[in-house]
């Protein structure tokens, strides 16, 4: 009798050891439009063959076998504002909290893209240049007509020495998978035909630009900043050599450089300059906005600037992400990356969604990362010397009592860190669909150990009840207006 008990119980057991091994566990984490709830884990989800539950409900499906771009990572700029800010005006406490915060897996959210300005950028104390033959004022920094240092003897990295190098290895040390990209916003004045690092005369607004005598010198410029770098301890990943080179701005550093120009520089002076110090980063063409297509394939064709540019740079302040689609088809073996996608005061609605959406979006269009302005601005979206007086860094230091500041969070933060937490280098971009008559829009990706990351967005007004399909099985959900969720399963 006690044998042919235990036969239906030893069944039993066989049934729920099958049915769980069926079932996958997907783990969730959300963030609201209004942050009360910000990568927030929810109870687990689990895939299975079991026939679910609202069958009608829109399916997201996603596919391994589809396989796209490879993704370099998600990430900010540690401008001279923010590094300022964080070494500056924050205790070591603090200091150390905050970089965890962005830099760090398990108490932040693992940020793999620093895209650093040579140099000052509107988001900057002071104008400054690594080879000042100028007078340093609040709004301009100009040569005396007739002053060069083509051999770059007054070189000096002095300015970052003091604390955007020093905070760089610090965040380097939490996450040394960091991927570091330079760009200058200026050549120093005496490089451009006007000898100020403003882009264009405040009043007749003439953009200024890169003297042609002065290419040898500018490439040498370059190369002499990433040799300092990595002699400090920061090695370099990447290259842009202009800051939206379309734009000359009349209130901070900047320069036109047209297309052909860049294409000239490229072929005829950085590339020998970096051969010659047996330097390899990355070097992106373009560097500005999704509305001038034109401009990298212009550079890309060239024979010898095509030979040295690894892909083109956008930025999103015109045009659409679409166009880096059109760009992978026309040089499939050049990459894409977003290089700047600034927040700030400008935006209304739900800026949240908007801001998740944009990621999507340029992730189903082959950029390899997503990278916005500044890490940090404080409770004035500063500090600044001129330009952006309304950009929001991913963090605001609030100063308003000096002796007690405060680090808030803001929702880029949270875009980011949907994805960037989840991703591991060497994530690639798999299959997913949106489903019709939805506002659902989402992006997949598999990290290199196998787990599948889906980054989902409720891009509408009211809930959504959502299946998750995965093979042969799915998972039903519930998605609240405007929010994104990120799921996560092992195949």
């Amino acid at each position: 009798m006690l044998r042919s008990a235990l036969i239906p119980a030893c069944l039993a057991l066989a049934a729920l050891a099958t049915t769980a091994a069926a079932a996958q566990s997907v783990a969730v984490y959300q963030t609201t439009p209004d942050l009360l709830e910000a990568l927030s884990q929810r109870e687990n989800l689990h895939l299975s063959t079991k026939k679910a539950e609202s069958e009608t409900a829109p399916l997201i499906t996603v596919d391994e076998t589809r396989r796209f771009q490879e993704i370099d990572g998600f990430g900010a700029s540690l401008t001279d504002a923010a590094a300022w800010l964080f070494a500056k005006k924050l205790s070591p406490r603090q200091n150390d909290a905050v970089l965890k915060t962005l830099f760090g897996r398990k108490d932040g959210i693992a940020l793999t893209m620093l895209r650093q300005p040579i140099g000052s950028s509107d988001l900057a104390v002071t104008f400054y240049s690594y080879d000042d033959l100028c007078e340093q004022t609040a709004k301009a920094c100009t040569t005396p007509a007739g002053v060069t240092d083509p051999n770059l003897d007054h070189f000096s990295l002095k300015h970052d020495e003091e604390y955007i190098l020093p905070e760089l290895k610090k965040a380097l040390a939490i996450n040394p998978g960091i991927h570091i990209m330079l760009t200058p916003w200026s050549p120093p004045g005496w490089m451009k035909s006007t000898g100020s690092m403003l882009g264009s005369n405040p009043e007749t607004k003439t953009p200024s630009s890169l003297k042609p005598e002065s290419f040898p010198a500018f490439a040498s410029y370059l190369v002499k900043t990433i040799q300092g770098y990595q002699a400090a301890g920061v090695p370099v990943w990447a290259l842009s050599v202009q800051n939206e080179p379309l734009y000359g701005p009349p209130t901070y550093s900047g320069m036109q450089m047209l297309a052909d120009e860049q294409a000239k520089f490229f072929g005829e002076a950085l590339a020998p300059a970096l051969a010659a110090a047996h330097l390899t980063p990355k070097v992106m063409a373009y560097d500005h906005n999704w509305d001038r297509p034109d401009y990298p394939e212009t550079v890309l064709k060239d024979p010898k600037a095509g030979a040295l540019a690894a892909g083109t740079a956008w930025h999103h302040y015109g045009g659409d992400p679409s166009v880096m689609t059109k760009n992978h088809e026309e040089f499939p073996l050049k990459d894409q990356w977003v290089t700047e996608s600034s927040g700030g005061a400008w935006q209304k609605g739900n800026v949240f969604s908007d801001e998740a959406a944009e990621l999507i979006a340029v992730m189903r269009n082959w950029s390899r990362g997503y990278v916005l302005w500044a890490l940090a601005t404080d409770q004035n979206h500063g500090p600044f010397v001129g330009g952006c007086d309304t950009c929001r860094g991913l963090v605001t230091i609030d100063l308003t009592d000096p002796d007690h500041p405060k680090v808030k969070p803001e929702l880029d933060y949270y875009v980011l860190g949907h994805a960037s937490k989840f991703l591991l280098p060497g994530a690639v971009r798999i299959g997913s669909n949106e489903p019709e008559g939805t506002q659902m829009k989402d992006v997949a990706f598999q990290n290199p150990n196998g787990a599948i990351v889906l980054y989902a967005l409720n891009a509408g007004t009211a809930s959504q009840v959502i299946r998750i399909g995965f093979h042969d099985k799915k998972a039903v959900t519930t998605l609240p207006a405007g929010a994104v969720a990120t799921f996560i399963w092992k195949p």
